[in-house]
């Protein structure tokens, strides 16, 4: 029912500061993951973060093409991580089945259980 197990994760994230850039990066951790293993994610602990490849572009803007020139920078990363995921697989919890009658009161109510 509950499973743990290693995976590695390669993300990546753009920002106009490092702190957004890296930030946006593992808080793609997640989807990755969901996209890759079926089952409810119970908790996801980062082992090891290894930068693949980090850029900074840096820019010079102006406003009207000639007035007030300003240097910009944006930040592109790419990270490898090692993460340890506890997964609950639903497939696996077994469920106790209860038919309830077709009556004209259930399907107004939308198949309530009387309590």
């Amino acid at each position: 029912m509950k499973k743990t197990f290693q995976a590695k994760v390669q993300v990546e994230g753009t920002g106009l500061s490092k702190e957004l850039a890296i930030n946006k990066a593992l808080g793609s951790i997640q989807k990755k993951i969901m996209s890759s293993y079926k089952g409810l994610i119970l908790r996801i602990e980062p082992i090891d973060v290894s930068v693949i490849e980090a850029k900074e572009t840096a820019y010079t803007e102006r406003f009207l093409l000639f007035f007030f020139p300003r240097q910009r920078s944006k930040y592109q990363v790419v990270l490898e991580v090692e993460v340890n995921v506890f997964l609950l697989d639903a497939e696996e919890i077994a469920f106790d089945k209860t038919e309830v009658a077709n009556t004209m009161r259930n399907m107004l109510l939308g198949n309530q259980l009387n309590k």
